[in-house]
Formats: C-alpha cells, structure tokens, sequence
C-alpha cells in the first residue's frame, strides 16, 4: 500500500471542503481512513509550536503541480522519535486554523492500535466486582503499553516544564477502574504546594503524550514509587 496516495488526499480535501459544524462520527472514520497515507505538503520550518506551546510538524493540502510529499505514515516514527504533533491545515497559505490537529498521543494510538482514538476495548471495559477485598497491582509500563520513545518525550517534558530531577512513571492494574489500567507518574499533590487545581492542570497537560483511552494520575500521598520505570 502506497504512503504517498493521491486519491486519499482528494478525499481529505473533499472532508475539509465540509462545514465544521456538519462533521459528524461518521466524517472522522472516513478522515482516519484517508489521512494516513494522503499526500500532504510541509513548511519551512516544518515543526511550530501550538498556542498550548506543544510542538507541531505542520502539514497542508498541497497546491497544484510538482510535490516533495509527506504523510502520517511515512513521518510517523520520526514524529514519535522527537515528541511531535501533527497540524493539518487546507492549503499552503495557513489562512484558516488548522482543520485537524492530532496529539503526540493520538500518534501513539495510531501506532500501537492502528486508531487515532486509542485501544477500542478499554473504551468499554466494566469495572469488576471486587472478590475478597480489592487488589490493586503496580509494576512498571511495558514496552507494548507504552514505547521507550513516548517515556523519553514524556520524561524531557516533566524535567522541562514540572522541573521533577527524577520522573518515573509506573502501571496501576486496578479492576474496579475504568480503564482497569492505568498510568501514575511520581507528581504529587505536595509538589504544587496543595493547589489541586494545578496538579489536575499538570495531569491534563501530560494527557497530551498518551492514547485518548489512557489514563495518567498523580502519586497519591504516601504511595511508593519503588516499582516505578525512570522517565529517560
């Protein structure tokens, strides 16, 4: 299957060619159908930051005529190597805002489930009934769960912007939880001097580098990171 496809990219001008208003569940299953392998045009510079000051490779409809292509696919791990985003605007001018943006996390989704959205069964997982009291596991995020290179983008984040020295980051297995799993990194409450609101901001902001279904949590007070992975 061809990364450069043309037809694909008539389609997803033919989406964008849509009021936004009108853009249903329907128009973005058939705009994650297109967009991988569209043939889309880049910038000089390629990457900009976003107004939530995180790093997007820039990407647009091209214009008529010759083409040095680009797309998802073919970025994809270079994109995810370098804690990237992607910006897709409908023409080579950037007059409107982007018509699509896609999180470091939804290119993660996309590579590790083959869905932008994220992994299709913790969208539906019940919690369990607890059988003799409830247990709760804590070990470290494997490398199917999540990638090296998403703990190294998530790791120069937290030392960039949360100033942690040693970030970790580790995987609950709770059944009572929806999704069962889910990730905690060594943030804690204590660290924004106990204003919840700037933890939970910090939590959202790090919500940025995982899948949509995923969950990330602060460490509660006295929770031990012992079966924690450092952040690289």
């Amino acid at each position: 299957m061809s990364t450069f496809d043309l037809e694909k990219t008539q389609a997803v001008a033919a989406l964008f060619a849509q009021e936004r208003e009108s853009r249903d569940d329907a128009w973005r299953r058939n705009f994650y159908a297109a967009v991988p392998d569209a043939s889309l045009m880049s910038f000089d510079p390629q990457v900009n930051l976003g107004p939530d000051q995180f790093p997007y490779f820039h990407m647009a409809i091209p214009d008529p005529g010759p083409l040095t292509p680009f797309s998802i696919s073919h970025l994809l791990d270079f994109l995810l190597d370098n804690g990237l985003g992607i910006a897709i605007f409908g023409d080579s001018s950037r007059s409107e805002e982007p018509e699509w943006v896609f999180s470091y996390g939804d290119l993660l989704a996309f590579s590790l489930y083959g869905d932008f959205d994220g992994d299709p069964p913790e969208t539906t997982h019940a919690p369990k009934p607890a059988a003799g009291g409830r247990s709760v596991l804590v070990a470290a995020p494997s490398e199917a769960y999540l990638p090296a290179r998403a703990r190294r983008a998530i790791g120069a984040y937290s030392r960039k912007i949360f100033h942690l020295d040693n970030p970790k980051i580790g995987l609950v297995d709770d059944p009572q939880s929806t999704p069962s799993r889910y990730l905690i990194i060594n943030l804690t409450l204590a660290d924004y001097h106990g204003d919840q609101g700037k933890l939970d901001a910090a939590l959202r902001y790090l919500s940025w580098f995982v899948p949509r279904t995923y969950r990330i949590a602060a460490m509660p007070p006295g929770f031990a990171d012992s079966n924690f992975v450092p952040l690289p």
